[in-house]
């Protein structure tokens, strides 16, 4: 099969992406200081700056999908704070990006966590308003701060006691860029940028993959923060003047234009996004008064032209091109992979109950799901089955009653804790992470393991690379094991539906799973695309795991289970294997009607009454 273009380059860029950064890295930092004038050195200068400060705002805004305007506070703390140490007699360069970054660090943490409590809009209004507030804090402190006059602090910074001169400064400046940026493609290209690009699909998904929602968004908020103040630091050195004149809420949308142009979703788009800020509108006399509408203009062309600024006009162009050289496919060796051990335990739930208001979802549910048996849950709409699933998974309290899985017990943990705890689920509708390959996707699915992230990442330490590997090996031998390792390097998002029902199973295996929940994963497919979703649920329960299958195609799941309960009302009214189910004289009554033969319209049925 040809690998796909997406994932070649994809790959290229993981193995070799590297080399190329620093190759461009290091002739940004030798070039500009000995080959140009100080004019040009300052432009350099700038479009550095700010590409610390877009840079930290794509990790929140491109990458978690968190809309934030709070680096123009943070980048203002750390302006001011190292103008208050030079005017202190303290010059050193060091010493004021280390003060700076800090302070930046614990504003982002002060206001990010009660966003993030939250809800989206709550974070974008707090740092909305966090902007606002920045004339009125440098007012208060007007002793240290100048207030609205300004405070000036000294051009003359030194590095271990030696004077820097501009051309030394300019040289910090672009080093200190360019460690940043190795940084946040290190953290982009691990498991924290996979973590980003689920939370920015769907939170739920997320949290069903064992993340903590609150602390994967509170640190990619706080990591932006951080390039912002060591912005602050170099550009009160570069100034020597600042005031609250420069960190105004047009700032702000000029920022958020800039990351927008230049691809938010990109390591890269941070320097071209800058750079077109710096080297266009900004050359303008006339852009002060017009900032907001130019800026407004960028963002709805850019917006709506290219979805992914210019840095993804590039790897479409890049894709293209790449699409017409000839490619050799790898071999697919299954064999070391065709056989996959899940560790199912057994989940016992007992006397469960759940009201909505007058509502009983839930009414003293028992059941037992065992290892090695497909148990599947039949009922019509309303009556409890999806419920029954979210309070397993956690995403629904339940009043009373135990859930255990194996000897822990579940119940009022929260969904990251209990998908830690090894139950895995599947959802009426798939969700499917944009940009990321099959393999990925399965990947993904690993996410609530240990390792492989903070410094590790940055270092690409050995236990890094011992995590990536696994998970490689994991995700690998989870397609082998479905019979899809030939659609590996394919756009999830591209494969048809059925394809797309069977990765989410694929992923959940992937997650050494201790239950398997498949919420109506036959729903919208056709009969042979049901039978290879059977074929896999059959492989899952022959390769040890405890599946529990709710679906509304009777003849499928009566054809497919080991032991069924049906639910009326919240209440399990039969339980047994099928054969005893089709010939249950309440179910033929309630549900399958007085032939008891199934009713095609059951296949139809909306997902949302059964909540």
């Amino acid at each position: 099969m040809r690998r796909s273009t997406t994932f070649r380059i994809r790959t290229l860029h993981r193995r070799f992406g590297w080399a190329v950064a620093l190759a461009v890295g290091l002739v940004a930092i030798v070039v500009p200081p000995t080959m140009l004038g100080v004019y040009d050195q300052r432009q350099i200068a700038l479009i550095a700056v700010y590409t610390l400060i877009v840079s930290g705002l794509n990790l929140s805004f491109g990458y978690a999908g968190e809309l934030a305007l709070g680096q123009v506070a943070m980048f203002a703390a750390g302006a001011y704070v190292s103008a208050i140490l030079a005017n202190h007699g303290s010059k050193d360069l060091l010493l004021g990006l280390v003060a700076a970054t800090l302070a930046a660090g614990v504003i982002g943490l002060v206001s990010g966590v009660p966003g993030m409590r939250l809800s989206h809009w709550s974070l974008a209004l707090t740092s909305f308003f966090l902007v606002l507030l920045v004339p009125k804090v440098v007012s208060l402190f007007a002793d240290q701060t100048g207030g609205l006059l300004g405070i000036s602090s000294t051009t003359g910074p030194t590095l271990f006691g030696r004077p820097l001169g501009f051309t030394g400064l300019l040289t910090v400046v672009l080093v200190v860029t360019v460690g940043w940026l190795a940084i946040a493609r290190n953290l982009v290209l691990s498991r924290f940028g996979d973590e980003l690009r689920v939370l920015r699909e769907s939170p739920l998904l997320a949290s069903s993959l064992g993340l903590s929602t609150f602390r994967v968004r509170t640190s990619a908020y706080l990591l932006g923060s951080l390039p912002a103040g060591a912005a602050g630091c170099l550009v009160a050195y570069l100034n020597g003047f600042i005031s609250p004149d420069s960190f105004t809420l047009e700032l702000a949308i000029v920022l958020l234009a800039a990351s927008v142009v230049g691809g938010s979703a990109s390591i890269y788009g941070a320097p071209i996004g800058s750079a077109l800020l710096v080297l266009g509108p900004l050359q303008t006399s006339a852009f002060t008064q017009f900032s907001v509408l130019i800026y407004g203009l960028f963002l709805l062309v850019i917006g709506v032209v290219f979805s992914g600024g210019i840095s993804g006009l590039i790897t479409l162009v890049a894709r293209r091109l790449d699409g017409r050289l000839p490619v050799v496919a790898d071999a697919v060796d299954d064999s070391a992979f065709a056989e996959h051990a899940i560790p199912g335990e057994l989940l016992g739930v007992r006397g469960l109950t759940k009201s909505f208001g007058g509502v009983r979802a839930l009414d003293g549910v028992t059941l037992e799901a065992s290892p090695g048996r497909i148990t599947a849950l039949l009922g019509a709409n309303g009556a409890g089955k999806t419920t029954l699933l979210n309070a397993v998974s956690g995403f629904v309290r339940t009043d009373e009653g135990d859930i255990v899985l194996g000897e822990r017990r579940i119940d009022g943990e929260p969904p990251h804790a209990i998908a830690r705890a090894g139950v895995r689920r599947t959802f009426q509708t798939p969700l499917i992470p944009h940009s990321m390959t099959a393999l990925e996707t399965v990947m993904s699915g690993r996410l609530g393991q240990r390792g492989g992230r903070g410094l590790s990442a940055v270092l690409r330490l050995p236990s890094f690379r011992r995590s990536r590997r696994a998970d490689l090996d994991a995700a690998r031998g989870a397609l082998a094991f479905a019979g899809m390792a030939d659609v590996a390097d394919v756009d999830a998002q591209s494969l048809p539906l059925g394809t797309r029902r069977l990765l989410e199973v694929v992923r959940a295996v992937a997650g050494e799973p201790r239950l398997i929940l498949l919420d109506e994963p036959a729903a919208g497919l056709d009969d042979d695309g049901r039978a290879e979703l059977a074929r896999l649920i059959r492989r899952a329960r022959d390769a040890g795991g405890t599946v529990i299958l709710v679906e509304h195609n009777v003849d499928f799941v009566l054809g497919l289970a080991d032991h069924v309960h049906v639910m009326a009302l919240g209440s399990v009214i039969a339980s047994g294997p099928p054969q005893v189910i089709r010939e249950h004289p309440e179910v033929i009554n309630s549900y399958l009607g007085r032939r008891g033969r199934p009713e095609s319209r059951t296949e139809a049925r909306a997902e949302v009454a059964d909540r």
